[in-house]
């Protein structure tokens, strides 16, 4: 897989104009989108914070002497040692490394959804390429049948039998073409320079989107229900729900800090009358219990409990969200469908038919130049306006894809992020 993508990107940067396909763009910006890349960090933060959380505190050494020496007296005295270990009395330290087993499991989360955004991101951005592509292939042609009108127009004027209208006619024709034809051409650099920047790629570096619009919606399909639903933010949600539940249990769990155990050891060199300066060792053992008197964090538990609320509502209104996106995708798509389809056969078909007659009858002097680019022109803003619902359909699909998350990518890592965190 990476020798595949460094091979891609490697051709990318040697050759003048290296067409990608549309699915091609989506691996590309998964393995060297530059925000991505940054982002992906979370996960080793979220796995150094696992390997941290759970540690039990480090024992402590404790040194103490004392002596009369400083004062000239007969040079009593006594040196304690003691070591000393707190133990948890509660479940707190398995809670902790619960709570950040599942960090790591949102962080991955996260850059799951994050690469769901930049895969619609992506996918527009290629059809908004494919569609200036599309729109100036149409201009093209239009233009070059102006022309050819024209040329007519001027080989008739030379014969005596056209007039200066029909030749500044033929002018205009062509000036409001081309002039649409460079606006496709700006949209397209613009757009294919959005590209670079989501493939990771510099503004010099070439590039070339392959395909046409009818390719990209053969790709994207159209299922018309889905089985399942692959969204890496409901999953989120419903982590922090559980991440909330574990802080609250951690909370009520905090409130008892741990017993402290120590061993001590004293040397004691005391004054005994009447035999004098004499030694005593000793051997001890101290407890510390923490009581929960004044602090219980009750404050902490009713902030963390509003927080798993807040969560479990913000997560009934994205799966509610979701319903309702999924509806009006799968609504959308079948609309476009049937409204392109009735356009080809109803609109289209016989308006370039009646241009092709006209064009033959103008050719042999029966049409006047006027009516023939009138209707040239209403034949060019449909095939324009098919241009644009073809571009919408395939934005719907890929929309859909987005809503239900079932880009291949983000299904096999949804699959694999689903077993993980069920062992």
């Amino acid at each position: 897989m990476h020798f595949k993508i460094f091979t891609l990107l490697a051709l990318l940067a040697t050759t003048p104009a290296f067409g990608i396909s549309l699915e091609s763009t989506i691996q590309t910006a998964l393995a060297n989108n530059r925000e991505l890349q940054a982002a992906r960090f979370a996960v080793s933060k979220a796995k150094g914070r696992l390997a941290q959380a759970g540690k039990w505190p480090n024992p402590e050494l404790e040194l103490s002497g004392m002596s009369e020496v400083v004062f000239r007296n007969e040079g009593a005295g006594a040196f304690t040692v003691g070591l000393a270990q707190t133990f948890p009395l509660t479940a707190r330290l398995s809670l902790a490394r619960e709570s950040a087993r599942v960090d790591v499991l949102r962080a991955l989360r996260e850059i799951r959804n994050r690469e769901r955004l930049l895969i619609a991101e992506v996918r527009a951005t290629s059809i908004e390429i494919l569609e200036s592509q599309a729109r100036a292939k149409a201009l093209e042609d239009l233009l070059a049948a102006s022309q050819k009108t024209s040329s007519l127009a001027e080989e008739r004027l030379a014969a005596g039998q056209g007039s200066l209208a029909e030749k500044s006619l033929s002018l205009v024709d062509q000036r409001r073409i081309a002039n649409e034809l460079d606006s496709a051409r700006l949209t397209q650099n613009l757009a294919l320079m959005k590209l670079k920047t989501l493939l990771g790629l510099g503004a010099n570096d070439s590039l070339e989107l392959s395909g046409t619009l009818e390719s990209a919606i053969q790709n994207l399909g159209s299922p018309s229900s889905p089985k399942s639903i692959h969204r890496p933010d409901v999953d989120l949600l419903t982590l922090e729900e559980e991440k909330a539940g574990l802080e609250i249990a951690l909370a009520r769990a905090e409130a008892w800090e741990g017993i402290r155990l120590g061993i001590q050891y004293t040397y004691d060199q005391n004054t005994d009358e009447p035999e004098g300066l004499g030694t005593d060792q000793f051997l001890g053992l101290a407890v510390s219990i923490p009581l929960p008197v004044w602090d219980q964090k009750k404050g902490t538990i009713e902030e963390r409990t509003a927080s798993r609320n807040e969560t479990s509502a913000r997560l009934r209104a994205a799966k509610l969200v979701i319903e309702n996106s999924l509806a009006s995708a799968l609504r959308r798509v079948a609309l476009l469908r049937s409204r392109l389809a009735a356009f080809d056969t109803q609109t289209l078909a016989p308006v370039s038919q009646s241009v092709e007659e006209m064009t033959a009858a103008f050719e042999t002097g029966r049409v006047d130049m006027r009516d023939l680019f009138i209707v040239r022109e209403k034949l060019g803003q449909l095939r324009l306006e098919r241009i644009a619902l073809q571009s919408q359909l395939a934005l719907a699909l890929a929309d859909l894809e987005s809503t239900t998350g079932n880009h291949p990518a983000i299904r096999r890592e949804y699959l694999a992020a689903t077993q993980e965190k069920n062992q």
